[in-house]
């Protein structure tokens, strides 16, 4: 393995390290109701399905409390950039 390869390799593992629990615990849900193999292409669908504009902003509104709508924000600023670390982290979870 070269050099630049193996430097590659422990980016991907720390990088997977600090990957925010959240986002560990929706990509394995995820997996948990297909029982199979998945795509980047759904996880990414499902993911921005629960952190867009839904039902619970709705109520957190209706609450007088903006704080769902700064943690969802949050949520899909790092599920855009990160799209590789969470296909990653989908094909070593197969």
């Amino acid at each position: 393995m070269k050099n630049t390869e193996k430097e590659y390799e422990i980016l991907i593992e720390k990088a997977i390290e600090y990957t925010p629990i959240w986002l560990k615990q929706d990509i394995e849900s995820l997996m948990d109701k297909t029982n199979g193999t998945i795509r980047i292409s759904y996880v990414i669908s499902e993911l921005y399905k629960k952190y867009t504009f839904n039902a619970t902003h709705i109520l957190a509104a209706m609450g007088q409390n903006t704080e769902w709508s700064v943690v969802s924000r949050e949520r899909l600023n790092f599920i855009d950039n990160n799209i590789d670390l969470i296909q990653v982290i989908l094909k070593r979870s197969e």
